[in-house]
Parts: structure tokens; sequence; C-alpha cells
């Protein structure tokens, strides 16, 4: 891991070697925000370190970017991006590869594919950089891509100038720049950022419209909206009867195993991908494991087996409405409203307990698993999650909103209706509005 000193001492050889004049080595130490100290008998690597002496990791790293960046020290601001890019997630190798399939053999359009690659890998006009002696790997470039076009493929240029192992931040601006209306407009530009962001989604980022120029899109990587940290591994569902125990098969793989009481619940133990999961797949998996081919009896006798979980009429006719407005509309594409989920998992029972109280909302009403991450909680309130024997509960309604913060602040989502919404005449209607906003927020195809 790079260190404070690390970087220190890359920024000082920086400012020493790379600039010989008073005026360059200025606007290079204004564009990171960093004062020399002056001083007799002292060299300019001495006053760097410092210039630097005290500060944060971080904002050495910001320094070696704003001055690797200002001066086309490729080196020196990719160390410092490095630094800044430890907590975010990366655009794996394997979505830059395909990116590039997006472009075909054309990276740049209207504009010379070396000046928009040069912008941003100053080392390709070094012959040091070139397969062929005496050659610079620019020169390559116009031979391969501008004089015989179609020779390299933008897949193969981005080998070759390192686009797969740069900073997050460099790709990010690749391409906004082979995306910029010099280089390509009109519907092609937007048929080829679509095709991209779609991508770009699969490591949780996608192009957004930053700005325009002379009306048409100036585009930008942006992270989308993250949902939970780490994967679903198990989902422990439709709970109607006496508490399960769990124990663990294997606790090193988080395997779990239901000890007791395995009638009262389901557990659905295959992958749950990044995507979230489908009607159709918790279909595929019941029908396994009831041992039946007919896809239609599986869907069948699944619906009634959740459908026994429900605890109120409100939740009944939430799940019954959920399928009759969606089933159809989204087919294959339907999200698994998957009822009555253990969140927490409290292995005692809670009146046996005496150094502590027991874990709060053990079980969630619905659970929706997005794609991207995003985990949507739906409460169906009855009058017991805020009243105690008819009296209104301060205490309980304190402890539900607690939750509730606990849940909202780990990236789950959770959405209140009370019971007497979902009973009567506007039930559906209200469903309906609820479920319009949501696939709107998370981009669900196919879902007016």
């Amino acid at each position: 891991m790079l260190t404070e000193h690390d970087l220190t001492e890359a920024i000082a050889e920086t400012l020493r070697s790379g600039f010989t004049g008073f005026e360059m080595t200025r606007v290079a130490l204004e564009a990171a925000q960093l004062e020399l100290p002056s001083g007799e008998g002292f060299s300019k690597r001495d006053r760097v370190r410092a210039a630097l002496e005290g500060k944060s990791r971080i904002r050495v790293a910001e320094i070696a970017r704003d001055i690797g960046r200002h001066t086309k020290n490729f080196n020196l601001e990719e160390l410092g991006l490095q630094v800044l890019e430890e907590s975010t997630p990366p655009i794996t190798e394997i979505t830059r590869r395909d990116v590039a399939k997006c472009f075909g053999d054309d990276l740049s359009g209207e504009r010379h594919v070396v000046g928009l690659v040069g912008e941003l890998f100053p080392g390709i006009g070094s012959v040091a950089n070139g397969f062929v002696v005496g050659k610079s790997l620019a020169e390559e470039i116009d031979q391969h891509m501008v004089r015989n076009p179609g020779d390299w493929d933008v897949e193969y240029l981005f080998d070759r100038i390192g686009a797969y192992q740069c900073s997050r931040d460099r790709f990010a601006r690749l391409l906004a720049a082979a995306l910029h209306p010099l280089c390509v407009r009109g519907d092609y530009q937007q048929k080829l950022a679509g095709e991209v962001s779609a991508v770009l989604a699969r490591d949780g980022y996608a192009l957004v419209r930053a700005g325009e120029e002379s009306s048409f899109p100036i585009y930008a990587v942006n992270p989308i909206a993250r949902g939970v940290a780490g994967a679903a591994k198990n989902l422990v569902f439709a709970s109607n009867g006496p508490k399960p125990e769990i124990g663990f098969a294997d606790a090193i793989n988080n395997d779990i195993k239901i000890l007791s009481n395995e009638d009262s619940c389901l557990v659905y133990d295959r992958p749950i991908r990044r995507d979230g999961l489908l009607w159709n797949e918790v279909v595929v998996w019941w029908a396994a494991r009831e041992a039946t081919t007919s896809t239609k009896d599986a869907a069948r006798t699944l619906g009634a087996r959740l459908q026994a979980s429900l605890a109120s009429d409100g939740e009944r006719n939430f799940f019954n409405s959920y399928f009759k407005l969606y089933r159809e509309r989204l087919g294959d594409r339907l999200p698994a409203l998957v009822p009555q989920v253990y969140l927490h998992y409290d292995p005692a029972i809670v009146k046996t307990l005496r150094h502590r109280d027991g874990l709060k909302r053990q079980r969630m009403d619905f659970l929706l698993l997005l794609p991207n991450a995003h985990r949507v909680v739906i409460e169906v309130d009855g009058s017991q999650h805020f009243s105690q024997g008819g009296t209104p509960s301060l205490a309980l309604y304190a402890e539900m909103v607690s939750a509730d913060r606990e849940l909202r602040l780990t990236g789950y989502e959770v959405y209140r209706f009370g019971a007497n919404e979902l009973v009567g005449p506007q039930a559906v209607s209200t469903i309906e509005r609820f479920f319009g906003g949501l696939w709107a927020r998370h981009s669900i195809a196919g879902a007016p």
C-alpha cells in the first residue's frame, strides 16, 4: 500500500527534476494548492517534504493527482488516483474490454485518435513505448487506425495504451472524450452511450449527461446509487409457523442448515446475482425442490405456499395485487416479491434472555432484491406496530423507527404502508402508484 512517504517522494522528485523554470513550478503548485516554504540552504526536494509534512495520506494523494495532471506526469497522477480510488468499486478489466467492443475499430469518430488518446496517455509519443524499432506508439496507432483503418480494433488499442490497468478516473475520462460531440453526434452518439452505459452498469457505473455543447450531450461516468454492500447468500423466508432453529453446516462458507422446524420456512440456497432475484428464478428453484417438470404447476404451488405465510388481509392483498398487475407486464423480468424474510436471526427465545435484549425486527414483511444490490423492504403496519393493548406506545414507535434508520444506513430502502391503505376500493391504485414510482426509480424496463 502506498504511504504518505511514497507519495511525498514522488511529488518531490517531480518538482525537483520535472521543471526548470520558476513560472512552470509556480503554476503547478497553484494547481495543487501547495505552497513551498522558503529557506536558504534547502533544496527544492526538502522544501516539498516540509510543505507536505503533517498532511493526511488522502490530501497528499490529491496533491499528487493534481500536480501529475497539470504537468502531464502520468505516473504521479496515477499514484495519487490509486490511493483515492482504494475505497471505491473498480471498473474491472472484463467490463473495460466489453466497453472497448462497443466502439468496434473506431474510438474517436471525427477526431484524430492519436490526439484524443495522447491527452490522457502522454507516453504514447515515446519511441520506447512502440513495438516497432524507431517508432513511437503514437506513430503505430496512426498507421494502423488512421492510414490503415481496421488493422487495430479498440480492444487492442486499449491493451497497447494501458487502458485496462489505468485508474478508473482516467478510464472514465477516456470514455467521456470518445463520446464528446466533437467525436460523435446525433442518434449514433446516444446509441453508443446507451450501449457503453449498459456494460458499465455491471460494475455499478453509468454514463450520465453532464452538460451539453451546441445542443449535443456531454457525458460523464458516475457511480450508480448503490445498495447494500456484500452479496446476498442465504434467503430464509415464508415463515408460517414456529421459529426455525438455524445452525451452520459450514461456518467458513456461511452455509446454513435448518436444525428444527424446517417445515415452517423456506431457504433459497442458490446464488443470487448482483442483478437481483427474479420470480422465474425462484419458480425454477421450487420446481427442482418439488421434483416437478411443470413450470406452471410450480408457480401455482409456490404462490400458495407463500400466501400461507402472510399474516393479514393487507399483506395478502399487496401480494396478490403485485402479481395481477405485473406478472404479464414484466414476464421474465418480474422481480421476486419475497414474503416474511428473516433479516436478523436470534437463536435464543427472547423471554429466556438475561443479559441483553433480543435482536429487533427479525423478519421483514416483504423483500425485493433489485439490480445493483438494491434491497427494498416493504412493511405493512397494523396497530401492533405502534400500540400496546389498544393504547398508543411511544416506545414501540421509537423501536420501529430506530430499526428503519439502521436498515437505511446499511443501504436498504424501507417503505411502510398502513394496513388500512391495502384494503378497500383504493388499495389496488395505491399499490400500482407505489410500484410505478419504484420501477421508475430503479429503471425496471418494461414497467410503466
